[in-house]
């Protein structure tokens, strides 16, 4: 049996900074950071920059045109905060999809593009197509 498509999406700030500072800055937690120096506990190499992450809500069953608005919804209490960062932080919004049985497409409407646009965010995609033309029962 083919497993369902999974999407992700995700706003990300970069650079050198204290991770609990930007949660100041913002009044949020984030899903998931670390700091320049940090241990990966994956390869166990110190981190090269820090990151901030604010992950959707929604569950990976949810489009990314739906993950993307979740996320956008939490960062709007924050937004001068955000784009007052962004003159000297990195960031942007990550997108990931795992097609398994389709691409479905893709599109962001011009009220998501004119937010994005707003917190001067850009868009990083990492779509992976794993879809086997291979029938299941041969």
């Amino acid at each position: 049996m083919t497993r369902p498509n999974e999407y992700r999406a995700y706003f990300t700030l970069v650079g050198e900074f204290d991770p609990a500072d930007i949660s100041r800055r913002l009044g949020l937690e984030p899903t998931s950071s670390w700091k320049k120096g940090d241990l990966n506990p994956r390869t166990q190499l110190e981190r090269k920059h820090s990151r901030w992450n604010l992950d959707s809500r929604l569950e990976q069953s949810a489009s990314l045109e739906e993950q993307v608005a979740d996320v956008l919804e939490q960062l709007k209490p924050c937004s001068a905060a955000i784009r007052d960062l962004r003159v000297t932080v990195d960031g942007g919004m990550q997108l990931i999809g795992y097609f398994y049985t389709n691409y479905p497409g893709f599109g962001l409407d011009d009220g998501i593009l004119s937010e994005l646009a707003q917190l001067r965010l850009g868009i990083d995609c990492d779509f992976y197509y794993l879809h086997s033309d291979k029938r299941e029962d041969s």
